[in-house]
């Protein structure tokens, strides 16, 4: 189901690049669909490729966690 939706997400953005190339930017109150069309997919890949434990993201937000503590520490020793 996981490679579904990558899938699934890829074929949307090819979608949204393939109306980009054909009409060009946006006008008005197509931005409207526009924005949704483009983060949405973004925003569910991240997520597919965070769920799990190694992901680079998971690592990256320990890793501020850790950096925020070793700070606080360090106010707290001065």
């Amino acid at each position: 189901m996981k490679i579904l939706a990558i899938l699934a997400n890829i074929a949307l953005l090819i979608l949204v690049a393939y109306i980009l190339y054909e009409q060009g930017m946006p006008n008005g109150e197509e931005w409207m669909l526009f924005i949704p069309m483009t983060a949405a997919p973004i925003l569910n890949m991240v997520a597919l490729f965070a769920n799990t434990e190694d992901s680079w993201l998971a690592l990256y937000f320990r890793r501020k966690a850790l950096e925020e503590k070793k700070k606080i520490e360090d106010l707290k020793d001065s």
